[in-house]
């Protein structure tokens, strides 16, 4: 058995057939490079889109998005705007920088990256944290609205409408992930300008822009990724980054060549529960956009590479060529569990004073929050192609070596 995806809602498919009445939603919504430069042009009425090999990234991303993810023609109508909006913070920034050089001259000094496999909590825990005011943890407008939030300008309300779409095109992901312009979001949306983020491979079927990506110096992206910080802390406030995306975990030492006092907040759960679950996730998002989604390939290769990239993980933690003593260790059930003892604890490794009003916060957050409160994402070990006794053995080693708890209920 191999994952299925939804059904989709019937307005849905009955936009996608207007693209299929035209010949094919291509000759509706133009991904053509040129479209899509003289578009972000005209919208923020600059032109300089400033340094570095970003054309490359982005022409290999256009290449794959045309012909190799079979957007439909809603899909397309959502990547148009992405690519747009990407390209116009681009340029917006590059003018910033141009004009206020100094920005770049500032520290970033021990961000602290929350990090762990897709639906190990990393999400809840990075809401939980972001309750402190103490900390400054981006919310999704202000990566996708850069430019305004930095002059003051709040956008919240337009983004939010724009990422809620999304439960709109597919009201199964509400149940799997919020999307909202006001909360923290995976610090992934810091590089969708220089169009080197796993936001691109995440959300389409692109194996050419995968490749590419895999093959290029991460260090590049994680450059910009401090740029984008500076950028945003040139506002004023907190200057305690409190940032977070899985996909941190494939790239640890390059994160840590560009930010070498960083600190890890490390999640942990049962991989037979994060598995399935991140399978169906990966594939209900792709569904979103693209007509067709083959996930037999990935049920064979997240396991396999998860595995890989565990184990690398404490070979290079008990090595020396991670820092060690820079990770905090935390596990999904105790942040469920307690979560206000939970952030109590890496609060006391982090060395961060736990206020009274942070607890309250976080406490009443976790309690207008509880598990399942957007509906139950419903998948299981055998609905994607995954046998549990084969996982079991597989990840026995990790499991082992953190501690981490078995849970039940896999099919």
């Amino acid at each position: 058995m191999t994952w299925t995806p939804p059904q989709r809602p019937t307005w849905v498919e009955r936009l996608i057939e207007h693209g299929e009445a035209a010949g094919g939603a291509q000759n509706l919504v133009s991904l053509d490079a040129s479209s899509l430069l003289q578009a972000a042009m005209r919208a923020t009425g600059l032109e300089d889109f400033g340094e570095g090999e970003w054309r490359t990234h982005f022409e290999v991303l256009i290449g794959a998005l045309e012909q190799e993810s079979n957007l439909h023609l809603v899909g397309r109508n959502v990547v148009r705007t992405e690519l747009i909006l990407a390209l116009g913070n681009r340029l917006g920034l590059a003018d910033l920088w141009k004009q206020q050089p100094e920005i770049l001259e500032q520290p970033i000094e021990a961000p602290v990256f929350i990090v762990g496999s897709p639906r190990s909590g990393t999400s809840i825990l990075h809401e939980l944290m972001a309750c402190d005011p103490a900390s400054r943890c981006p919310t999704m407008w202000e990566m996708q609205r850069p430019i305004d939030a930095i002059r003051g300008r709040d956008r919240g309300a337009s983004i939010d409408r724009l990422v809620r779409f999304w439960h709109d095109i597919q009201p199964e992901y509400e149940t799997m992930h919020e999307n909202s312009g006001y909360l923290p979001n995976e610090c992934i949306y810091l590089t969708v300008p220089e169009f080197l983020s796993v936001h691109w491979s995440g959300n389409h079927v692109v194996p050419s822009y995968e490749k590419h990506l895999g093959a290029t110096d991460e260090r590049i992206a994680y450059r910009y990724h401090r740029r984008f910080l500076q950028s945003l802390q040139s506002s004023g406030g907190s200057r305690r980054w409190l940032l977070k995306a899985p996909s941190h975990l494939f790239t640890l030492r390059e994160l840590f060549d560009i930010y070498p006092d960083a600190r890890i907040i490390r999640t942990h759960r049962d991989p037979l529960k994060t598995l399935p679950s991140a399978i169906s996730l990966m594939g209900t998002i792709k569904w979103i956009r693209c007509h067709e989604v083959e996930m037999s390939a990935a049920t064979a290769l997240v396991p396999a590479g998860y595995a890989y990239i565990f184990q690398q993980e404490i070979d290079w933690r008990q090595s020396g060529a991670l820092p060690d003593e820079r990770f905090i260790d935390v596990h999904f059930d105790d942040v469920v569990r307690d979560p206000v003892g939970a952030v109590g604890k890496v609060y006391e490794r982090l060395g961060w004073e736990y206020t009274a009003e942070a607890r309250q916060h976080i406490g009443d957050y976790a309690k207008a929050k509880p598990k399942g409160s957007r509906g139950v994402h419903r998948y299981s070990l055998s609905e994607v192609g995954l046998d549990a006794s084969t996982e079991r053995d597989r990840f026995a080693f990790y499991t082992r070596h953190f501690g981490v708890r078995e849970e039940q209920s896999h099919e």
